[in-house]
């Protein structure tokens, strides 16, 4: 991540999800920027997050809001700010990452991407799979991680008002449920603890 916002000369940078800040260091250290992001439970990360963006020294060009992003990226919209990289990692849910990506992008520039984190979870995957459909204005970029998905914004969204491609996909289904049962039985934590 940090190489691609790098290289790319990506400035204007946004993140759902915050938590230890290690996403927003990342990110951060590529440019020289002001980065916004939004987490409403930094209180139970002891503040570490922003105690570790102070430590490295970028306190200065982060502004972030303690609030849930679904009111948030409303009020970013509406002050007309405008973003070259989103990196969406928040909720974990489908229909909020769906929301983050409605927003975010109302709030990317031309040209600008956007980031999903966690593709391995289903929700991830279909909205993936929405933008992938019918979002012809977005085109997927393949990353040498597997665990993240991104796309850039190439063209103004001309969808007519009646467009909708059916996005459901066969594919995870049975890794979805694999991992559900892994993660009831403590199975997936014990391994991703190793």
């Amino acid at each position: 991540m940090h190489n691609w916002v790098k290289d790319h000369d990506l400035n204007r940078t946004l993140e759902v999800g915050f938590a230890y800040g290690a996403s927003t260091a990342c990110i951060m250290s590529a440019h020289d920027g002001v980065h916004t992001c939004m987490d409403p439970f930094q209180d139970e990360y002891e503040g570490m997050g922003l105690q570790n963006i102070e430590l490295l020294g970028y306190r200065d060009r982060l502004v972030f809001h303690p609030g849930f992003s679904h009111d948030v990226l409303p009020r970013l919209h509406a002050e007309n700010r405008k973003y070259d990289f989103a990196f969406i990692d928040g909720s974990h849910l489908f229909d909020g990452i769906f929301v983050d990506f409605y927003f975010v992008d109302l709030l990317l520039e031309d040209q600008g991407y956007v980031l999903f984190h966690d593709a391995w979870m289903r929700g991830t995957e279909m909205v993936a799979s929405f933008v992938k459909r019918n979002r012809k204005d977005y085109k997927c970029i393949r990353t040498p991680l597997r665990n993240l998905i991104l796309f850039q914004k190439i063209a103004c969204d001309r969808r007519p008002w009646s467009h909708f491609r059916e996005f459901y996909t066969w594919k995870g289904f049975f890794s979805h449920k694999a991992i559900v049962w892994m993660l009831n039985r403590g199975i997936l934590q014990k391994f991703l603890k190793d």
